[in-house]
């Protein structure tokens, strides 16, 4: 009786640690593909960016910013940096959309500042010389990358947008500025509540 016992606890314990091991397989497969489409959908989600010649196209829509004019447009200055997400994906919707391109070409002065980079900039309507890009930035008071800094053609700051704002609010913010609906408003805090007040009569009710 003892010997028969003993084969059944050892033929348990077998059995156990057999779909034991079977279920350890099963997770460690279950959770390697899932990192694996985690990974992908990253992927795909930043591989347009990727695929922008961002360093070369900048100077298509960008005018030098060597020396920053206020002349009869009102000047755009983004503000970016190297190896900065949002910063790339603001810069591609800026090069990869022909509308927004056009708009800002025609209508606006816009200047890059890259505050990686050693360029030196002369700021006339600042009475300033040869600045540094991060110094430009500390100018500008900024805290958060990427930035778009509006002035106006009397060199007053009209607002400024932190980060991305999609491509459909980039049209509706340029056409804000270009068509002088912000001089309604005194403050670039009271601008920007005009802007997204402006905004809603633009946005169509569902029906």
């Amino acid at each position: 009786m003892v010997a028969i016992e003993n084969f059944i606890l050892k033929s348990i314990r077998s059995s156990f640690l057999f779909y034991y091991i079977v279920f350890l397989y099963i997770a460690t497969s279950f959770v390697g593909l899932y990192a694996n489409q985690i990974q992908s959908q990253e992927e795909s989600v930043k591989q347009p960016v990727a695929n922008v010649s961002l360093e070369t196209d900048l100077d298509s829509v960008f005018l030098d910013s060597r020396e920053i004019i206020v002349s009869d447009k009102p000047v755009m200055l983004v503000f970016g940096k190297n190896d900065c997400y949002h910063c790339s994906v603001l810069n591609a919707s800026l090069i990869g959309n022909a509308t927004i391109q056009g708009y800002i070409m025609l209508n606006f002065s816009p200047y890059f500042i890259n505050i990686d980079d050693k360029k030196k900039h002369t700021i006339p309507y600042l009475s300033l010389s040869r600045i540094s890009s991060i110094d430009t930035a500390r100018l500008y008071k900024i805290h958060a990358l990427p930035l778009i800094v509006f002035i106006s053609t009397d060199s007053e700051e009209i607002m400024r947008i932190s980060g991305f704002p999609g491509e459909a609010r980039m049209i509706h913010l340029l056409e804000f500025i270009n068509n002088d609906i912000w001089k309604n408003f005194h403050t670039p805090k009271e601008r920007i509540e005009g802007f997204l007040e402006y905004e809603s009569t633009l946005v169509k009710p569902n029906k």
